[in-house]
């Protein structure tokens, strides 16, 4: 069973070498490996000739992008398998024999493994993929993990090219979705460095993986359709909230004010006292609005101190006049049904789906004009 491994690049000549040494020094004689460059100026070129004894088939040449190359990687393959390893990552040593094992040994026509994530300080992190079926919202399978028989690209297509960051997404959801047999190897197979070009574009991706999901939406079991748009609109809305808290921290007050009917001088408290509902508190407190209550369901925190203020238990609302921001991630309906059964009618709720919904719509209408 021959394996073929492409890596394409462009100015990677501060990674490259790493990704090649990882390929042939895998002591394995049944696999070719072909690199594809989209017209380096630096140095790429001349690391590359310096390993040419192992490397079957290098081209050089310009491109229509990331996707484009690994299509022409993958019609000069020869191998049974393919797999993909971009110039910034690495794969662990001694993997392509167990690669070829869990094909012998299983039905798998598609295999993926364990991730290490590495930042630019050299911190590790271990990426475990979880259940196959959340495929269908997010890119479960680490990419520079996966392997491919060949015969799929044949049957059902390369890379779409349309998709500039996340057409590796399209292609394991559009494989799944046909029913291809997917194999979950329990072993690190490759290193990924943060901070590459996907991440450095999150936002696109972010709207590339949504569009993608959506598309593929109606080859979900129909029983199941409803639950899976639901999680496809929450990451999206997740994403932006994120966005504001992290990137653009007046953009919450802008759209309190002028979006949800919030007056600056109202009375705020905040429900939730996690990582979000703290980070919303102290934005708004360096806004010069100082929310007068921090709760939480979690009766464990309660009496507890976030900065200067003291979380308490959601009864305290019963008496409260003013506004209540919902800021907690999965439960905001739950949430807003429990205050309503306080019947306190002096009490108005905003949840951070609100938020992130106004400032989603901001940025659709910019992007029209």
């Amino acid at each position: 069973m021959k394996i073929s491994i492409i890596t394409v690049c462009l100015n990677s000549e501060r990674t490259i070498e790493q990704t090649i040494q990882s390929v042939i020094g895998q002591c394995d004689y049944n696999y070719e490996y072909i690199i594809i460059d989209g017209g380096s100026t630096d140095k790429t070129i001349e690391i590359i000739e310096k390993y040419r004894y192992g490397i079957s088939k290098i081209i050089s040449e310009s491109d229509d992008g990331l996707y484009d190359a690994m299509n022409k990687g993958i019609s000069l393959a020869t191998g049974d398998i393919i797999g993909i390893i971009n110039s910034d990552d690495w794969y662990e040593p001694g993997i392509f024999g167990i690669v070829r094992r869990c094909f012998q040994e299983s039905i798998a026509e598609v295999i993926y493994g364990k991730l290490n994530q590495i930042d630019a300080e050299g911190k590790i992190n271990i990426q475990i993929p979880g259940d196959i079926e959340r495929l269908r919202y997010e890119m479960e399978t680490p990419h520079p993990t996966i392997f491919i028989k060949r015969s799929l690209y044949k049957k059902y297509g390369a890379f779409q090219i349309k998709y500039k960051i996340a057409a590796d997404y399209d292609l394991m959801l559009r494989l799944y979705t046909k029913g291809v047999k997917f194999y979950f190897c329990n072993k690190v197979l490759a290193n990924f460095r943060l901070g590459g070009y996907a991440m450095q574009q999150a936002e696109n991706c972010v709207e590339e993986t949504l569009s993608i999901s959506k598309h593929y939406l109606s080859y979900a079991p129909l029983e199941k359709r409803d639950y899976y748009k639901n999680i496809i609109w929450l990451t999206y809305r997740t994403f932006y909230f994120i966005q504001i808290l992290d990137e653009v921290p007046y953009m919450l007050l802008d759209t309190l004010i002028q979006k949800l009917g919030v007056w600056n001088k109202d009375n705020i408290a905040i429900f939730g006292a996690g990582r979000w509902g703290t980070k919303v508190y102290n934005l708004l407190t360096q806004m010069n609005i100082h929310p007068m209550l921090l709760v939480d369901n979690n009766y464990k925190k309660w009496k507890s101190r976030k900065n200067d203020i003291e979380i308490l238990s959601p009864e305290v609302l019963k008496d409260f006049k003013g506004i209540v921001l919902i800021i907690v991630k999965e439960f905001s309906t739950e949430i807003k049904t429990q205050i309503r059964m306080m019947s306190n009618p002096f009490l108005y709720c905003i949840t951070w789906e609100e938020i992130a919904d106004e400032y989603i719509k901001c940025e659709i209408k910019k992007r029209r004009k």
